[in-house]
């Protein structure tokens, strides 16, 4: 059974873990909980961290659901931890990993958050879910409330890929487009992520946003990778490479690793190597400069990831579009993982720490690969138009057999 609680993080008002999305007492963003010594001494996420089970089963104690035998699932979590070979010898690295949060039911690492978020609100009789999206919450929203029977409508930008907008609609959601955010509607677009929480109370909908101040719930979700690395790798690594898009995962994964250290089954904390893209985002390490009050996205989770990463004794890189069309292509060619631009952050970052020399190379490194390639398949056009794989595209003609195959396959002619 779950010992969750809410805190207020403004004035620590102690809340029962119910339909708060903040607190009741000065509208203050609110944090879930746990009685992690009774957790110690109990040792019950001890005996069910490491076994096979969904999501909900396997991390119950550390988690804000109160029956997590009904929690709605697709079988997210558990995703693969594969070990570098190619890239890791290439830049000198002892261990690296990749964690392939693209194997989630979706394709990205939101199916996690989202599942706990929607089935913590079913507890208490939630049928609509709301979220301003830029497409993979959206997604995940959708799929989830599908299989759950209950509505989802999903806010996006005009620019998000189109992949993501079919993938919206094709479980069935309702599609609302915003401007979009690279076009001039950056206000429009965050008014749109701060207004949800308003716009959803009188109407009954849940605010499913992946960031605290909206809805603590979902945030846990992202936690739950922390789990699986130090359950699977016997220790916390030393270091996790990974995105800080709006600060939640984060954040989140920290927790994770904070909770893990404080019942006993790890020693130390992984330094945090985040990356951000700048674009229209203000910089989560320079959120209080005026120049960002206005044209820019203010990640909501921003000032929680930026404590997170200096706590860990990490640090933030802003690749360049460049960069991660460059760590989207090396992942690809050289270790057959296929990730959309976003997916790519913490590689990009990680690459840039090897060049500079930043990274140790003695460590144990994950970089978390948060997001499918076939999410933005636009992007992936781009970088082979620009950066062509060895195994160009050759055009054959001719309807003989025996021309078809009569030349070797790396021959420069095209067969007729």
């Amino acid at each position: 059974m779950t010992t969750a609680s809410l805190r207020c993080l403004s004035c620590a008002a102690a809340l029962p873990a119910v339909a708060h999305y903040a607190c009741p007492v000065c509208r203050g963003e609110l944090d879930v909980a746990y009685d992690l010594p009774r957790i110690r001494a109990e040792g019950s996420f001890a005996r069910t961290w490491s076994m096979p089970g969904s999501l909900a089963a396997r991390f119950a104690p550390l988690l804000p659901l109160a029956a997590p035998d009904c929690a709605v699932s697709l079988g997210e979590g558990g995703t693969k931890l594969v070990r570098s070979h190619r890239l890791a010898a290439r830049l000198g690295l002892r261990e690296l990993h990749f964690k392939l949060e693209s194997g989630n039911p979706t394709g990205s690492f939101k199916d996690r958050q989202v599942a706990i978020g929607l089935s913590k609100a079913l507890e208490w009789g939630a049928a609509r879910f709301a979220t301003v999206s830029s497409g993979n919450v959206g997604v995940a929203l959708a799929a989830y409330a599908a299989r759950a029977g209950v509505a989802a409508y999903a806010w996006v930008p005009g620019g998000t890929p189109a992949a993501k907008l079919c993938q919206i609609q094709v479980y069935g959601a309702r599609l609302f487009l915003l401007p979009a955010p690279e076009q001039g509607g950056t206000e429009a677009y965050f008014g749109a992520v701060q207004g949800l929480a308003a716009y959803c109370a009188p109407l009954g909908l849940v605010p499913m946003i992946s960031a605290r101040p909206v809805n603590p719930y979902m945030v846990e979700g992202a936690k739950t990778i922390a789990y699986e690395l130090a359950a699977e790798l016997g220790r916390a690594p030393d270091v996790v490479a990974l995105p800080a898009g709006g600060g939640g995962l984060v954040g989140g994964v920290h927790k994770g690793f904070q909770e893990l250290q404080a019942i006993g089954l790890t020693a130390s904390l992984p330094r945090l190597l985040a990356a951000q893209r700048r674009a229209y985002f203000a910089p989560i390490d320079d959120l209080d400069n005026p120049r960002y009050r206005s044209g820019h996205y203010i990640p909501m989770d921003g000032q929680w990831a930026w404590g997170a990463i200096g706590d860990s004794g990490g640090s933030l890189r802003h690749p360049a579009d460049a960069d991660i069309a460059d760590a989207q292509h090396i992942l690809a060619t050289e270790e057959g993982i296929f990730a959309e631009p976003r997916g790519a952050f913490a590689a990009a970052a990680l690459l840039a720490a090897v060049a500079d020399g930043t990274i140790d190379r003695d460590a144990c490194i994950v970089c978390i690969i948060s997001g499918h390639g076939l999410k933005d398949i636009a992007a992936a056009e781009e970088i082979v138009a620009y950066q062509p794989a060895p195994s160009s595209v050759a055009t054959l003609e001719g309807t003989d057999p025996a021309a078809l195959w009569a030349g070797p396959p790396d021959a420069p002619a095209v067969l007729r």
